[in-house]
């Protein structure tokens, strides 16, 4: 094939990918930065207006400033708790538990439900009415008075249980996937030598499924730092200072109080400090690479 009709081949396949994700994806990036630079109301013209939004954004008393604390706060308590009971569960599982298919299962089902429903049910299980799950039990262990769980001064606390039952099961199969492609001679010989389990899952298993290892965690700081769906369905839409995220202040500066210049200058932060977390940790978790 002649170089001209190489170049026609690759440029049919190509070009329509590029074509939709330069008007889908680059070109509203592009506009964001641009009305990050500006002051509008999505109706009149934007006007001009520099940095303000920015300066507005990280000036002392901003309410950008919590939703960055609330965003961490999301990141690290349920990261920490999922990265530990996955690797806990994949492990177990790898070591051939009776019913590990049923664990599975089991575990990985939250995620075929939508966040929008599991915000929705845990409401439920919260709730201070007769259908609370939770504070029926309470009450039957001899407490009176029901707890708001959802009420905006307890709604962090109250959703990392919710984060982690959703997530465990995803990030099991994803370490249990790795702990598989290890051969299991690595083992037989550990074994010989008399290494424990513990020492096998130091020296073997987590080593050699290391990369796995910190996708998952670059996967965890992303969602956290994007979280939204949970604190907007359990607040009805009205996250209060105590409890808005990065995300959530995004879309109630953009679509309920029409200050698309500054909502977008938001977005702007949130693109780049999810880029930097990524970068950073990609370079903190790199190790040398091991081949088997």
């Amino acid at each position: 094939m002649r170089r001209r009709e190489q170049r026609l081949f690759i440029l049919t396949f190509l070009g329509p990918p590029l074509a939709l994700y330069a008007l889908f994806v680059l070109l509203p990036a592009v506009n964001a930065f641009r009305y990050s630079l500006s002051r509008w109301d999505g109706l009149t013209p934007p006007r001009w207006a520099g940095l303000a939004n920015f300066r507005k954004i990280l000036a002392s008393g901003s309410d950008f400033l919590p939703a960055i604390g609330h965003n961490v706060f999301l990141t690290l308590v349920p990261g920490a708790i999922i990265l530990s009971l996955a690797l806990f569960f994949a492990y177990s599982i790898h070591q051939g538990i009776r019913g590990a298919r049923i664990y599975r299962v089991a575990f990985f089902f939250p995620n075929v439900i939508s966040s929008v429903a599991i915000a929705l049910l845990w409401v439920l299980i919260y709730s201070t009415t007769d259908v609370g799950l939770l504070n029926n039990l309470l009450k039957l262990l001899g407490r009176r008075q029901a707890i708001a769980f959802t009420e905006s001064g307890n709604l962090l606390w109250a959703i990392v249980p919710m984060v982690v039952w959703t997530a465990t099961g995803f990030y099991m199969l994803l370490f249990l996937a790795a702990m598989e492609n290890i051969p299991e001679t690595y083992y037989e010989a550990a074994r010989l030598d008399g290494t424990t389990p513990s020492g096998q899952f130091r020296h073997i298993t987590l080593p050699l499924m290391w990369d796995v290892l910190t996708t998952g965690i670059i996967f965890l700081v992303v969602g956290g730092l994007k979280f939204f769906d949970a604190i907007w369905v359990m607040e009805n839409g009205r996250p209060s200072p105590a409890t808005h995220t990065m995300s959530t202040l995004m879309y109630s500066k953009v679509f309920q109080e029409y200050n698309v210049g500054y909502g977008t200058a938001i977005s702007v932060m949130l693109f780049v400090l999810v880029l930097t977390a990524t970068l950073v940790s990609l370079r903190l978790l790199r190790r040398e690479r091991l081949e088997y």
